[in-house]
């Protein structure tokens, strides 16, 4: 996660799970994320192949000239690339864990934009992980006058990583000197 805002909003989140999994849809408070609100959006899955915009920010909403209320996230994406992003989120509501893209966003008149999306998983009223808090967060300045963004061509997926464990059963033993004793030993 490159940008200033992905960080902020991923200090946000793990200050948030207060060492669950993930936090609680109701942890988040739209007022602490007030800088950011304009590009953030939040998903609800509804199968592996529908994750449903419940909120979308007014950035992200005039960047593509349109309303995303009740749409599907992944029909951002086409092909190859709608499949490899519905992996991603599925990742993230599994793992559950952050995860990341890098796409280009491409306007009407073809001109390119780089966004960065993170998706980080929330759980919904009746403790499913079953929500995505996201932010778009565009890397390249666009002017004011440009034309909606129409299709996104994937540059870079950064998938969810489980945490390091505290412990592993299955983890080699240490063999640094603890002060053991061997039969015969005085």
């Amino acid at each position: 996660m490159k940008h200033p805002n992905t960080k902020t909003l991923l200090a946000y989140w793990e200050a948030r799970r207060c060492g669950e999994s993930a936090p609680q849809r109701a942890d988040i408070a739209p007022e602490d994320l007030g800088a950011l609100l304009a590009n953030l959006f939040l998903l609800r899955r509804m199968d592996q192949g529908h994750h449903v915009f419940r909120l979308a920010g007014t950035g992200l909403c005039r960047m593509h000239q349109r309303e995303f209320r009740d749409q599907n996230f992944l029909s951002l994406w086409q092909g190859h690339d709608r499949a490899h992003v519905s992996a991603l989120l599925e990742g993230a509501l599994s793992t559950p864990a952050p995860a990341s893209l890098v796409t280009e966003a491409v306007s009407l008149d073809s001109e390119q934009t780089s966004v960065e999306i993170a998706l980080l998983p929330l759980k919904g009223p009746e403790g499913w992980l079953d929500r995505v808090l996201g932010l778009y967060q565009p890397l390249t300045p666009r002017p004011a006058n440009s034309r909606p963004i129409v299709r996104h061509r994937l540059q870079a997926l950064h998938p969810a990583q489980c945490p390091d464990p505290h412990f592993s059963a299955f983890a080699a033993p240490s063999f640094e000197a603890v002060g053991l004793r061997v039969a015969n030993d005085s």
